[in-house]
């Protein structure tokens, strides 16, 4: 099964580059320059949201299969979907942690006073410097026979982050007339949302794994996708950092499928 969920990895970073892409063709050509709103008749958007529906496709595929092995049933408690694969499973974690808690820093340090959703934003930076602390916590608490408190906490914890990153966006954008202009952004954070929600199953003790193997992935698609739209650096971080562990999250789950004999 490591093929597979190397595959569907591989698949979800190719995915995402093309729509990065797309997103920002967007971005330069179907808004006005001088007033930032969309320019009618331009295809750019639906060529978008169509790659985004295709996206959504081939991973949910992917998924399914990946979650359909009767003779190597998908695990479904914390230590088996997570145990560690070596060294470099510990490694990504703290290295995808740092990323976030830098962010979140950086975040809380560089909001402008300027900024009306500025006290939002720390928060947002604040509960990021959190996750990222936490997200080495949640790896390791693999190699318990059962998740400690910490750890569900710490899985708990980003659903959290974009809840309050929904409320920001939406009283950031809620003046905004054009939705194109930042519904890959809405997009992201729900998606966001509900991956690490679909990830907290495991250590709630209900998993959906073919549920978590795609909100993981395609949250991860959109957290790339969005790279392609103008954010504070720190935002950029955090997002990144958040898809990136929801992939490794993923790959282990399917990393650690194994035939019934070999468990």
């Amino acid at each position: 099964m490591k093929n597979k969920a190397l595959n569907i990895t591989i698949s979800t970073a190719v995915l995402a580059a093309f729509g990065a892409f797309l997103r920002w063709l967007q971005n330069q050509v179907s808004f006005e320059l001088d007033t930032g709103l969309a320019k009618t008749g331009s295809m750019w958007p639906w060529v978008t949201a169509v790659w985004i529906l295709l996206a959504a496709i081939i991973l949910w595929v992917q998924s399914g299969r990946m979650t359909r092995q009767e003779k190597a049933p998908i695990p479904v408690t914390y230590a088996e979907a997570f145990a560690p694969m070596g060294r470099l499973s510990d490694i990504l974690g703290l290295v995808f942690g740092f990323a976030m808690m830098v962010g979140g820093v950086l975040l809380i340090m560089t909001v402008p006073p300027s900024d009306q959703q500025r006290l939002l934003l720390r928060i947002v930076g604040g509960i990021a410097v959190i996750c990222g602390i936490g997200f080495p916590v949640q790896l390791a608490g693999a190699r318990s026979e059962r998740p400690g408190t910490a750890v569900v906490f710490f899985a708990g914890l980003p659903i959290l982050l974009y809840a309050f990153w929904l409320v920001e966006s939406y009283k950031a954008n809620i003046i905004n007339p054009t939705i194109t202009a930042y519904a890959i952004e809405i997009l992201t954070i729900c998606a966001m949302g509900v991956g690490f929600y679909q990830m907290a199953g495991y250590a709630f003790d209900r998993p959906k794994p073919a549920r978590a193997i795609f909100w993981a992935h395609f949250a991860a698609f959109f957290a790339i996708v969005s790279l392609s739209d103008v954010h504070y650096f720190a935002v950029y971080l955090i997002l990144l950092a958040s898809g990136l562990m929801l992939m490794l999250q993923a790959f282990l789950i399917g990393a650690n499928t194994k035939p019934v004999g070999e468990r």
